[in-house]
């Protein structure tokens, strides 16, 4: 039986993550869910950078059935809920599941820190049959360590990270509840905001939280602040998926 380690990168704490299993590993393979328009173009960019720092290739999957978020959103109806976001499980999930082998062992980009720690001990726990590690945990690196060795190796995050933003998810991410998210996407990402504001009101989903009470996103004042400070909500893992 074929036996590979699989290490899934996206943003900063995954590309840190796999370099560092790269030399653990020489076989490795890295695996990247293409998002397509989802992203900002500077975070594909961002991809084609980190397979000139590997030397190696990096395999992009996609979904077989839809191309961005939107086309998710506008086919489901749905945004998110309790049970996390659909773009997750057709864009990321499906994807993955059609790649993976049940003898492969899963690398994922969790660090160290109290949050990100605790959803790997959820990814264990939800997916207990699933081979998996969090190499980054295991060396006790935080997401501070993180941007600043992909600092020192010359290699440029995406440009998302620069105006605030506290991860390199979809713009727009529906998981997010932060009015200062919100705010940020606003200011920088009028489109894809204005997008976000008809799809939460056609499918009646306040994404937002102000003062504990769920709001929709265009109800946020227009001086609302931008800067998101301590406010993360974690990257877009495999286990924000909902059926």
């Amino acid at each position: 039986m074929m036996t590979r380690t699989i290490a899934w990168v996206d943003g900063v704490n995954s590309a840190v993550m796999a370099h560092f299993a790269l030399m653990e590993n020489p076989d490795l393979v890295i695996a990247h869910c293409d998002l397509g328009d989802s992203v900002h173009a500077d975070s594909r960019r961002f991809i084609d950078d980190l397979e000139a720092w590997y030397g190696k290739p990096i395999q992009r999957l996609k979904s077989n059935k839809y191309a961005t978020i939107d086309d998710v959103f506008e086919a489901r109806r749905y945004l998110s809920g309790i049970n996390g976001a659909p773009c997750t499980g057709e864009l990321k999930f499906a994807p993955r599941m059609d790649f993976q082998l049940p003898s492969d062992t899963h690398l994922w980009g969790y660090t160290a820190d109290k949050t990100d720690a605790k959803r790997f001990t959820n990814m264990q726990e939800n997916y207990p049959a699933l081979k998996q590690r969090a190499p980054l945990v295991e060396m006790g690196l935080k997401k501070t360590d993180t941007h600043a060795i992909l600092a020192e190796h010359g290699v440029r995050r995406p440009y998302v990270y620069e105006i605030g933003m506290p991860n390199g998810n979809c713009l727009g991410c529906v998981k997010a509840t932060s009015p200062n998210y919100w705010a940020l996407i606003r200011k920088h990402f009028p489109d894809v905001f204005a997008r976000r504001a008809d799809q939460a009101r056609r499918f009646n989903v306040r994404l937002t939280r102000i003062k504990g009470v769920r709001t929709f996103i265009d109800e946020i004042p227009a001086d609302w602040p931008t800067d998101m400070g301590k406010r993360g909500f974690g990257g877009c893992g495999f286990h924000c998926v909902t059926s």
